[in-house]
């Protein structure tokens, strides 16, 4: 019995070595992926597309890998004539671009992946974006990479371009460290790009330390938060999940609604930029 304790102790020390060096790896490519990203910025461009106006209608909803009947004809509704789509657990074998009458760019960053299916996230454009690059995090207990994919556009009579963050937060986590590394890979980007900026997505808030540190990261980075009149978020523990945050724009129309074709309610914002 003894010897039989011993192995089983050695495997759950080499598995807890194993998940802790995936964690450590993932965070170092993760930043450099998020350096190599910020040089990029603002950089000259191929792309001739007329650019992105001052009031622009987005959304932002983690789509539950579109596994729900009737999220097709959701999407349609609530995406219709809007110039941006922020996806998460998009599910790239869904075609979700298709389901939407406006003819759409995409940038795409894989996160899970199995034999069937490969999701991440995805974000639809009404014009081409002037930028993408992606980095990637990953869950420490399972293994499972999340996703992040920045994109940048070119603006309508400015010589500023909108840059858009669209983040799936890693979950599984006794701490915080991964949430925090994940986070703290933006800091390059965020802090090297000149004009409006956007960041929004799943961050999987469900702690009062997730919330206070991410909260604490874009206030250092001047976003503000966009906050609902009518708070229908998705929550878990009564904390929301999804959140869409600022820099060089203001909202002027903000609402959440409730959906069954998916475990969140997507995010509707109609967005002006002021710089």
């Amino acid at each position: 019995m003894r010897e039989q304790n011993t192995s089983r102790s050695k495997t759950s020390i080499l598995t807890t070595l194993l998940l802790s060096l995936v964690a450590s790896t993932g965070a170092i490519s993760s930043t450099t992926e998020g350096l190599n990203c910020s040089a990029a910025l603002g950089q000259a461009t191929a792309v001739v597309s007329p650019g992105l106006a001052s009031t622009i209608r987005m959304m932002s909803w983690n789509i539950e890998k579109s596994q729900n009947p009737g999220w097709e004809e959701d999407l349609r509704e609530l995406g219709r004539d809007r110039q941006l789509l922020l996806i998460q657990e998009a599910s790239a074998e869904a075609r979700i671009a298709s389901a939407l009458p406006q003819p759409l760019f995409r940038a795409f960053a894989a996160g899970y992946t199995t034999k069937s299916l490969t999701s991440g996230v995805l974000t639809l454009s009404s014009v081409e974006p002037s930028l993408q690059c992606n980095l990637t995090a990953w869950e420490p207990w399972l293994g499972t990479p999340k996703a992040t994919n920045i994109t940048e556009y070119l603006l309508v009579d400015s010589d500023y371009r909108l840059l858009v963050v669209n983040l799936h937060a890693v979950n599984f986590t006794v701490g915080q460290e991964e949430f925090a590394a994940q986070i703290d890979a933006l800091k390059p980007i965020l802090s090297s790009h000149r004009g409006p900026m956007l960041v929004a997505g799943d961050f999987n808030t469900w702690s009062n330390s997730r919330g206070e540190y991410l909260q604490q990261f874009m206030a250092e980075h001047e976003l503000a938060a966009i906050e609902f009149t009518e708070d229908k978020r998705t929550t878990f523990w009564s904390l929301p999940l999804d959140h869409i945050y600022l820099r060089g724009m203001r909202a002027v129309e903000a609402r959440v609604v409730v959906v069954d074709t998916s475990d969140h309610n997507p995010l509707l914002v109609t967005l002006e930029i002021i710089e």
